[in-house]
């Protein structure tokens, strides 16, 4: 099963990074912009894995941004579906993760890829 491909970045406070690459052959690379203390993980996603990514894709919108609250700084996400004219781009406050079940499955099957 191939994946579109998928790139999710979170810039927080204080320079804390996320980066969440998956490329359509299911390796992925996760890197906490932290190259001291945090080397970036590489793997392969298993069957089970790009399932449960390909249905919480398939779950997600078309390309949208969900701004922080005025007066928030950091932990803004940029999650990027696709390549070319497919490609769906959302921009989104981590915050707004909790009224936005879609975008919070997708997020957490990324963040448990490590």
């Amino acid at each position: 099963m191939s994946l579109p491909r998928i790139r999710y970045r979170v810039v927080g406070q204080d320079d804390y990074m996320l980066i969440i690459e998956v490329d359509p052959d299911g390796n992925f690379t996760i890197d906490y912009g932290d190259y001291t203390s945090r080397k970036p993980v590489r793997g392969t996603t298993d069957v089970h894995q790009r399932e449960r990514l390909s249905a919480a894709l398939d779950a997600i919108g078309e390309s949208r941004e969900h701004p922080a609250p005025e007066g928030t700084t950091g932990f803004m996400a940029e999650l990027t579906v696709g390549d070319g004219p497919t490609v769906r781009h959302i921009r989104f406050w981590e915050g707004a993760l909790d009224d936005e079940p879609d975008l919070k499955g997708l997020v957490r099957e990324l963040e448990v890829l490590g």
